[in-house]
This record gives C-alpha cells, sequence and structure tokens, in this order.
C-alpha cells in the first residue's frame, strides 16, 4: 500500500474526517466532482474546513485536493486565499474503434525486427527493452494472459475511494480489454503464437487510471502519473521508477491538474507517450488532439493503416509528432484472449515501445538514457514521411522508424 509520514497521515486523517461531518450537513443540492489546486497548507486546511466539501483524495506532489461539492461551495472555495484554481474534474477515454478482420503487420513496417536482427548478437535481450520499464496508464492489464505473464512487475489502482499501490496484481486486473491490448503491443512474447510485442523482455508498470467501462477522471490520471514515476518505493530517481509512460487515453478539455501532473513528471525526466485522439474531421484548420498529447511534453502519435494512409478519424493539429500503426492490429485481450482493434490508441504503444528499445540499448551500450528532448529529435528526425512532404498536421514528421530512431539515438553523446 502508499504509506505516508507521520504528519502527512494525520493530514490525511483530518481531511477525510473534515469531509465526513461537512458531507452529513449538505443540502440537497447537486454535487460535483472538483479539483482545487492549492499553494500551501493553510490554504489545504481552508479548503477542507470550508463546509458542503467531501474529500476524495490529495494529491500532494502537485498541490491538489479531490473533492465533491455543490456549485454554491466551489464558488466559495475558488475566492479562498492560496486557492490556484477550481475546475470540474474532467472524464478521459481510450481511444478505440471497431474490431475487424485479423491482420499481423504492424511490427515489421515500424522495423522493430531490424532492431532484434542487428543487435541482439551484440546486446542480448538488450535489443527487445530488456532492463526498461514501461508504465501502462489504461484499464489495467491481464497479467495472467500467456503472452505477458511474469512481465507486469507492479501496478498502482487509483480508480474508486482508495488508492492502491503494491504488488497484488489482482487490484489492477483489466476487465475492459483496452490496457491488455496496449501491453500486448509493447511487450507480447515472440513465440509464434497469438502477435509479438515490439519490446517484448520490458517489464511493465500496470498502472489502472481507467474503470472497467474505459472510462476515468483527469484527478485519477494525474495520480497515476505521479505514482508511476515514483515506482514502487514511493521514492522517483531509485532505479524502480517507470520513465516511460504509455497513455492510450485523452480527454477534449484542458485541465491544471492534468496539466501540472504532466509538467511535474516531465521535470523528473519521464517521457511520456499520448494518443492523439480519434476525432479527426479532416480539415486543417482545425485542432482536435486530444489533452494529454497536446501537451508540449509529451509525444502524440497519430494511426495509419497498412498502406501508410492516416484514417479520417486520427485526431489532427499540428501537435502530432509521429505516426504508428492504428487500424487491424491484432494484440491480446481480456481473460486471455486476442482481438484485432483500431484506434489512436492501438498506435501509441507502438512509440512507446520504441522508445523503451531506445533506452535499452543505450544501457547496454554503456550510455545514459536519454532525456525528452534528445527522445523526440531521435524519433522525429527518423521517421519516414507518409503524408504531404515535411511536417504535416495528420501523420506529424511521419511513421516512426525503430532501426533508424535507434541507430541515430546511440550515435547520441
Amino acid at each position: 500500500m502508499r504509506i505516508l509520514g507521520i504528519a502527512g497521515f494525520c493530514l490525511v486523517l483530518m481531511l477525510m474526517f473534515a469531509g465526513f461531518f461537512s458531507y452529513s450537513t449538505i443540502a440537497a443540492q447537486e454535487r460535483f466532482r472538483y479539483v482545487v489546486g492549492y499553494s500551501d497548507d493553510d490554504a489545504l486546511r481552508r479548503v477542507s474546513s470550508a463546509g458542503d466539501v467531501e474529500i476524495v483524495k490529495l494529491i500532494p506532489e502537485i498541490k491538489a485536493i479531490v473533492i465533491y461539492a455543490s456549485k454554491n461551495a466551489a464558488e466559495r472555495i475558488s475566492s479562498i486565499k492560496g486557492v490556484r484554481y477550481v475546475e470540474i474534474d474532467q472524464e478521459a477515454r481510450a481511444f478505440q474503434l471497431s474490431s475487424y478482420n485479423d491482420v499481423l503487420w504492424n511490427v515489421k513496417i515500424i522495423n522493430a525486427t531490424d532492431v532484434w536482427d542487428s543487435y541482439h548478437s551484440s546486446y542480448g535481450w538488450s535489443a527487445l527493452g530488456h532492463g526498461v520499464i514501461v508504465a501502462v496508464l489504461d484499464t489495467g492489464i491481464d497479467y495472467r494472459h500467456s503472452e505477458l505473464k511474469g512481465k507486469v512487475a507492479w501496478c498502482a489502482n487509483t480508480v474508486g475511494p482508495r488508492t492502491y499501490t503494491g504488488s497484488d496484481l489482482r487490484k489492477c486486473l483489466d476487465r475492459n480489454g483496452h490496457g491488455t491490448f496496449v501491453a500486448g503491443i509493447i511487450a507480447s512474447t515472440i513465440n509464434n503464437v497469438g502477435n509479438a510485442g515490439v519490446a517484448p523482455n520490458v517489464t511493465l508498470y500496470a498502472i489502472k487510471v481507467l474503470n472497467d467501462a474505459g472510462t476515468g477522471t483527469y484527478s485519477d490520471i494525474a495520480e497515476g502519473i505521479i505514482l508511476a514515476v515514483k515506482g514502487p518505493d514511493g521514492n522517483e530517481g531509485t532505479g524502480d521508477d517507470a520513465k516511460i509512460l504509455s497513455m492510450s487515453l485523452g480527454g477534449s478539455s484542458d485541465s491544471n491538474v492534468l496539466r501540472d501532473a504532466v509538467k511535474w513528471a516531465y521535470n523528473r525526466g519521464a517521457i511520456i507517450v499520448a494518443a492523439a485522439g480519434n476525432e479527426g474531421d479532416g480539415d486543417p484548420n482545425t485542432n482536435n488532439v486530444a489533452y494529454p498529447a497536446r501537451y508540449p511534453e509529451v509525444i502524440a502519435v497519430a494511426a495509419m493503416d497498412s498502406n501508410y494512409k492516416v484514417p479520417s478519424w486520427s485526431s489532427d493539429g499540428p501537435e502530432v509528432d509521429v505516426t504508428a500503426p492504428g487500424v487491424n492490429i491484432y494484440s491480446t485481450y481480456k481473460n486471455g484472449g486476442y482481438a484485432t482493434l483500431s484506434g489512436t490508441s492501438m498506435a501509441t504503444p507502438h512509440v512507446s515501445a520504441v522508445v523503451a528499445l531506445i533506452q535499452a540499448l543505450r544501457i547496454a551500450n554503456n550510455k545514459t538514457p536519454l532525456g525528452f528532448n534528445h527522445v523526440y529529435e531521435a524519433l522525429t528526425t527518423t521517421a519516414t514521411d507518409i503524408g504531404s512532404q515535411g511536417f504535416d498536421v495528420y501523420s506529424g514528421y511521419g511513421l516512426v522508424d525503430a532501426i533508424a530512431a535507434v541507430n541515430y539515438a546511440l550515435n547520441m553523446p
């Protein structure tokens, strides 16, 4: 379980009881889930004792508290000294479309197999991602699946009334299928059964931030980002933290709590890869890229098919960075099964896994892992142009090329 210090534990108890007693006096008003950003502990105490407030959770790393409150209470809280913002806790969702016929093509088209063939003899399992942790922020992972068994090392679950962190993977079991599908694109075993992952020897963290219906609040996602970066021991920078976050989800609205969490992770060396979204309209003058993919600290991924075409539903905008296979992708699914799905959700883990190959081979080559800016440079500089010449709002800099990106990254200092 997540462990707090004595002072922090007392503060949480105070907040819980304050929320309980004030909740019992709430008038018959409709309540909404809000996120309140605060500047210091005094402001936090003022918010917790404001009345008509039920405390949901505290995210101290980015000074945010999640509450249920009436609109009147939210308005009062917004005027409290030290309150930075009060916003509705927006909803995000998994970017998944309908099933199609089974097709296996995605790993080869990004030249992942060339990485395996070129580097395995010299660097062993590092050529398949060994030694690198990828956190999958999604609906959980079916850790019992034959393709993923033994690859999920830790989990966190931010959905519901209590946050869980620990090694009991049942707490993060995927009952939707989406998270398991994403995990399989990254890490499925190469065994001539089912599909093959792009980086099959990585270690996975299952960060369950979406419920069984495939939706979740921005605050739950923000907390999941922080927990992934801090890792099992709760302290970032100690070797067990995830520095690659794969996020096949998003929402249409900007958010202070989500933006703060992304910046917090970026400032600690995390590389976040996120789906651009499935709201494309074909108009280059509109921008429908989702959040968090729209943030500059995130690598935004569009989808393409086996003919190098970006489907009309793939979200477009100037924030799109690269493209990856996202149509008719075959991968692992819940209850030990397989499925074929389409969406920018399916494209995203291809790029996350390529980042894992880059970092694993740099470590094997006695080089430090790359930071966000250098990873971004390696991916975008070597991408294969598939749209109009040069950058475009549909495909970004083009199709991610695993072998070219790895070669480029290994030549960087």
